[in-house]
């Protein structure tokens, strides 16, 4: 701040008469003198009181000028490391941005049924978080505001985002969202074990079959399964993918393919599903040497590395059949159709997801930069090395999130032989029509 002024020294020098000489001399009047010095005092201090009134009425214009628009953003927790993160990256943004004020409170609970509720009664926060996974679905609702007019008048550069991860808020040619960060799957392995299986790291279907066959036959794990797999389908997609397939042509021989190949895997005791090995989910597996070869995110790294330190492992592109294949878990932020501040929000928006905000916010690793121009920290390489060929998790169908849970509960049906790959296909097919 600046220092405050300090007050003026006002001397008033006020010569008095000489006593005796007026004795001396009663019978002359003494003269009245003009009262110079009393005016000078007057006028110091009138000088002084204008200068003070004068400043005040500039403080007060200058505040009305610089009026403050406060938003509010808002999403899931993923952490108190993240959460602490985020805020940092919010105070930065208010300090470069005076006439902007951002209040970030994260919504606990069930996220989607909390903002379903303030869709409703029109009052979700002006700056959200949109799972992949439902933004087809609020899109075709109508709460979420196109992006489109506000990229065009303000000239912002959208060519810098990975193109599946932009792709997975766009329906059509319209954009509801900028992917703040993703994550791909890798192939993560416990190097020991790698070691004693003969130390070559697999790179396609037939390579993991063999290193899982080897790893069986040294029980490598002692007692666990060589490969964790879980039974979901943000994991076997990506094999979908690699098989030539895709979730538009889910009943494809391709589509087929993939889905007897991993779910093979178990039926020829080369892997199993987490709870089988004592585990929540296929990370902690690796950290308890439970499993030697999982295909997990970004996310397992700072699990690894605060839970398990001490295991050796390293992180592998995904494996591979008749191509690449693997899904982009992303999340943008998003603007609220209600909101009634659309321009501060939009500059949120844009500032968070740009090369300045998106910087501040991989920086400690927790996420992985959705932008092509901002560096990811050390050791993401086989994350990043994906994004060519990752299909946005959600992929711009407004059925799939209700889908999804047809999806887990046929796959888990088909892992415990009660439900055929085809049956499972055809439920799948159905369900994401709607």
């Amino acid at each position: 701040m600046l220092p405050e002024p300090g007050d003026l020294p006002v001397t008033s020098p006020s010569p008095e008469a000489d006593e005796n000489t007026a004795a001396a001399q009663p019978s002359v009047p003494a003269p009245e003198r003009e009262p110079f010095w009393g005016y000078l005092d007057l006028a110091l201090v009138l000088g002084l009181l204008i200068a003070v009134v004068l400043l005040a009425a500039t403080a007060q214009a200058g505040t009305r000028g610089s009026k403050v628009t406060t938003i509010t953003l808002s999403g899931w927790s993923s952490g108190p490391d993240e959460d602490a993160l985020l805020q940092q990256v919010v105070n930065n943004f208010n300090k470069s941005h005076p006439s902007i004020h951002v209040d970030y409170a994260v919504i606990n609970g069930d996220y989607g049924t909390s903002m379903t509720a303030r869709f409703a009664a029109h009052n979700p926060p002006d700056v959200f978080y949109v799972d992949s996974s439902v933004a087809g679905l609020w899109a075709q609702q109508g709460v979420l505001e196109p992006l489109n007019s506000y990229i065009k008048s303000s000239k912002y550069d959208t060519s810098k985002f990975f193109p599946s991860l932009l792709g997975a808020f766009t329906v059509g040619k319209t954009i509801y969202g900028f992917p703040k960060d993703w994550s791909p799957l890798a192939m993560e392995i416990n190097k020991g074990m790698l070691g004693q299986a003969g130390g070559k790291t697999p790179t396609n279907w037939a390579s993991l079959l063999k290193v899982a066959q080897t790893m069986a036959s040294k029980d490598v794990t002692h007692g666990g399964k060589p490969i964790c797999l879980s039974p979901d389908w943000a994991r076997m997609l990506a094999f979908v993918y690699q098989a030539g397939g895709s979730l538009s042509n889910i009943t494809s021989p391709a589509a087929a393919a993939a889905v007897n190949f991993y779910v093979g895997l178990m039926n020829k005791g080369l892997a199993t599903t987490p709870d089988k090995l004592g585990s929540g989910w296929c990370g902690e597996a690796l950290g308890k040497g439970k499993a030697a070869i999982i295909f997990e995110g970004n996310w397992v790294l700072p699990y690894m590395k605060s839970t398990y330190p001490n295991v050796q492992y390293g992180v592998f592109p995904m494996v591979k059949d008749k191509t690449g294949g693997n899904l982009a878990f992303t999340v943008s932020y998003s603007l609220a159709k209600d909101s009634n501040n659309k321009q501060a929000a939009w500059t949120l928006l844009s500032w968070l997801t740009g090369k300045q905000g998106m910087t501040q916010w991989v920086s400690k690793g927790l996420a992985l930069p959705s932008r092509s121009d901002v560096k990811a920290i050390g050791g993401r390489q086989a994350f990043l090395s994906a994004a060519p060929y990752a299909h946005g998790w959600g992929f711009g169908n407004p059925h799939f999130s209700a889908a999804y849970t047809v999806m887990n509960n046929d796959l888990t049906a088909v892992i415990a032989g009660s439900k055929s790959v085809a049956a499972m296909l055809a439920d799948v097919a159905s369900a994401l029509k709607g």
